[in-house]
């Protein structure tokens, strides 16, 4: 509190706690409407397509996410940061209106979509966000605020989940999605008063209209960094798509009907954020102190690998959500603020064009090529929950392994030139 108290001392501490401060709200209220969008965008494909089908979904997911990246690639080069995450903000809110239409009349087809869409549109506006952050604070800063940062957003989905879990059945799953459109109005307010106060990040005049490229994607070949976030983004996410399916499989197996399966996941997704909520301030924040980056990185994957053994050996819904909800409490506490401080050093494009390269195609990517996988396989043989188990310890220790090379030359890298 004390390190607070000292930086609003200071002209730029009081515009950056103010910036950070409204950024928080903006983000809370982003992801409060990603929880009414994902909790609804399962429920009604599981209802319209059930699990099974899942895994197509999502190898159809990287070919969404490279359109909109290179979508996102030219509105930036275009418009700018700021502009930019604003037009992406709108353009979200009228796709849920209209898929709130169309699943109203009974179009089987656009919960297919809202699937692929809740896919793609949540990592883009994240990453953007992400980009704003590591543009505007010091790397010093960033230990003090990452934490908080994320713990007061996770208001946002908190509040979603104890709604969506109590009145799911009573209002229908279909009218959460409309609410999710709403959800993006206080997200854009906020987002213009964070870009106000904090200020627009800059590129320099050879980055200027994209003229370096669009994508960013050359950053990935001359920055090692980048290129091993990318491969343990991946990884992280074939770990979580692991978990995903088989946590799927076993709600469809426990809990019958639409309405009930959505209150279900609001429930779970709720308890999610509530863990992130506490681990963001009490734990994120001391971690971040006291122990390495290496030791961070390295420490999460054995974490999960512990729990899919203890999934192996008791494969119930109870210990698939268990090691579900740690994966994600912890990739959205201690994971991302740790894996955040690796892009402050960088250039603008490194922060707003190869990130989306590296964390968010890589994020949807990854989830998309290992479906894929599992459904060639589906279509040879049947494939058993303990698959799930055993394939998630061998690639949470090839995570572990790559945790080492990913920081191995971070101090070095920190000390480059930011433009």
């Amino acid at each position: 509190m004390s390190a607070f108290i000292d930086n609003f001392k200071t002209e730029r501490g009081r515009r950056i706690l103010l910036s950070m401060l409204a950024l928080s709200f903006s983000i809370a209220f982003l992801v409060a409407g990603y929880e009414f969008i994902r909790s609804s965008s399962e429920s009604l494909f599981i209802y319209h397509y059930g699990a099974a089908n899942k895994p197509y979904a999502m190898a159809m997911v990287p070919f969404v996410m490279a359109l909109f990246i290179y979508g996102y690639g030219r509105l930036l080069s275009l418009l700018g940061s700021k502009k930019a995450f604003l037009v992406s903000i709108l353009f979200s809110m009228i796709l849920f209106i209209v898929f709130f239409i169309g699943l109203k009349n009974g179009y089987k087809p656009f919960a297919f979509f809202l699937y692929l869409f809740k896919e793609a549109y949540i990592v883009i506006l994240i990453e953007q966000i992400w980009s704003f952050i590591n543009s505007t604070l010091k790397a010093s800063e960033a230990k003090l605020y990452n934490g908080p940062i994320t713990g007061m957003a996770a208001f946002g989905p908190i509040m979603a989940g104890f709604l969506i879990a109590h009145y799911a059945v009573k209002f229908s799953t279909e009218n959460f999605i409309l609410a999710a459109a709403i959800m993006m109005i206080p997200t854009l307010i906020f987002a213009w008063l964070a870009y106000d106060k904090g200020g627009e990040p800059l590129p320099s005049k050879e980055e200027w209209g994209g003229a370096k490229g669009h994508t960013g994607l050359n950053i990935l070949r001359e920055n090692k960094t980048i290129m091993y976030i990318a491969l343990v983004i991946f990884l992280t996410q074939v770990v979580s798509a692991f978990m995903d399916l088989r946590f799927t499989q076993l709600v469809q197996d426990s809990i019958a009907g639409k309405d009930l399966r959505t209150a279900y996941f609001g429930s779970f997704w709720m308890k999610v954020n509530i863990l992130a909520f506490a681990m963001q301030f009490l734990i994120t924040p001391l971690v971040m102190k006291k122990v390495s980056i290496r030791v961070i990185q390295a420490a999460i994957p054995l974490i999960h690998c512990v729990n899919f053994i203890i999934l192996f050996i008791y494969p119930q819904l109870s210990f698939a959500a268990f090691a579900f909800l740690i994966f994600k409490s912890v990739d959205y506490s201690i994971f991302r603020a740790s894996k955040e401080t690796l892009y402050i050093p960088f250039s603008y494009d490194t922060r707003y064009r190869a990130k989306q390269i590296a964390d968010a195609f890589t994020y949807r990517f990854s989830k998309g090529f290992t479906a894929f996988c599992i459904s060639a396989i589906s279509s040879f043989t049947i494939i058993g929950g303990a698959f799930y188990a055993v394939a998630g310890i061998l690639f949470s220790g090839i995570w572990t392994a790559l945790a080492f090379p990913l920081t191995k030359n971070r101090e070095h890298e920190s000390s480059e030139f930011r433009v």
